[in-house]
């Protein structure tokens, strides 16, 4: 009778120590993802509206244009537009089994308030409502932004968007 080594269980074991163990597996590199957005209103306070586009690895995967959010202030509607993004950004990742520890994140953004909120975090909005409700959708975009590998907040002027979203 033969010996089948293959249904065999053994450890290797060596006079001077552990065995070697196996290389490691590779790091996996980063695929990068973008958000570009944009939000405003029809007067400020007033109707808000925000668009956005999403890219993996230089291709777009999800755009959306002109999305009502209901009334309120123009820096509310630019978190509105953030939070939708990312939550649809996450949506399609899940469904696509990519775990977002993988990805790296960069949002560009042509709001110094949204890009001071998610960057320096300690900006301190003034006890309005609508300051407090902007507030509250900063800290849900930063607990979706933290579930990603690495996370970027890039600041870019206001033609940027004017030219991708029309607005």
């Amino acid at each position: 009778m033969r010996l089948d080594e293959s249904k065999c269980e053994f450890q290797t074991m060596s006079l001077f120590g552990d065995a070697p163990k196996p290389p490691s597996k590779p790091v996996k590199t980063f695929s990068q993802v973008e958000i570009f957005f944009d939000g405003g209103c029809l007067g400020n306070p007033g109707q808000k509206y925000g668009s956005f586009q999403i890219k993996l690895d230089g291709k777009e995967i999800l755009k959306r244009g002109r999305v009502n959010f209901g009334f309120g202030t123009n820096n509310e509607a630019e978190f509105n537009a953030l939070k939708l993004a990312l939550d649809e950004a996450v949506r399609s990742f899940q469904e696509k089994a990519i775990e977002l520890k993988s990805l790296a994140l960069v949002v560009e953004t042509d709001s110094t308030i949204v890009r001071n909120r998610l960057v320096v975090k300690n900006v301190i909005f003034k006890k309005y409502p609508s300051s407090q409700r902007m507030f509250a959708l900063a800290n849900e975009c930063l607990e979706i932004m933290n579930q990603f590998g690495k996370f970027d907040v890039v600041w870019k002027g206001r033609a940027n968007n004017v030219e991708r979203f029309g607005h």
